[in-house]
């Protein structure tokens, strides 16, 4: 988790405007606020590249007061693959630009006058976002891969029932006991099963 949960740890920040002087007033308003300028760019092929190609996970904060449409397609470039927790700061006198960006994969949103203690709160809150969407697509992503096992499993079973006529209560049982004796998972034991029955059917075809 990015935010410790005493004092809340200076977190590193990468900031981007196309503006040289606003990337110089946000990396002194997010040392005021207690956070560790890390990368600050105007151009955003480099900035995408910067954040998406390190190991470490930044905060990061982005300027669309100008060149709107560009930060939006580099809010949904750096958002692409996962969640990130990211601010931007948007035109307060154009309220379709909050949901834009907030589609766009933006986890906290800030509005004129931008202040050190406003953005140290939206770092904090784009962070614990950020971490709840990822344990919600890591939960989806484990129901799925759980579903897929079952469908294995039962696909398994369903051989040995019609090849070795035992019910399904049985077939289950088999798949089991090996899963137990080879120390090896039960999907992993069904697409042994499956594989065998695919090779057991082309050599069948071959011989015809």
């Amino acid at each position: 988790m990015m935010v410790q949960q005493a004092g809340f740890a200076p977190m590193k920040v990468c900031i981007f405007s196309s503006e040289l002087e606003s990337c110089e007033d946000l990396r002194l308003k997010v040392e005021k606020a207690g956070n560790q300028p890390e990368q600050i760019l105007s151009e955003p092929l480099g900035f995408a590249s910067f954040v998406t190609d390190s190991s470490k996970d930044y905060l990061v904060l982005i300027d669309t007061r100008k060149r709107f449409e560009g930060c939006l397609h580099l809010i949904r470039d750096l958002c692409v693959t996962r969640p990130r927790a990211l601010v931007a700061i948007v035109d307060e006198t154009d309220i379709d630009r909050v949901a834009l960006v907030v589609d766009a994969g933006a986890q906290a949103i800030l509005v004129e006058p931008v202040e050190a203690a406003d953005i140290r709160a939206a770092f904090v809150l784009a962070a614990h976002q950020q971490t709840r969407q990822s344990r919600l697509i890591d939960d989806a992503n484990a129901v799925r891969q759980k579903l897929a096992e079952r469908k294995i499993i039962e696909k398994a079973k369903g051989i040995l029932m019609d090849s070795a006529k035992v019910s399904e209560s049985e077939a289950f049982r088999l798949i089991q006991k090996q899963s137990q004796d080879k120390r090896t998972p039960m999907s992993e034991v069904a697409r042994l099963i499956i594989a065998a029955s695919e090779m057991v059917k082309a050599a069948k075809a071959r011989a015809q």
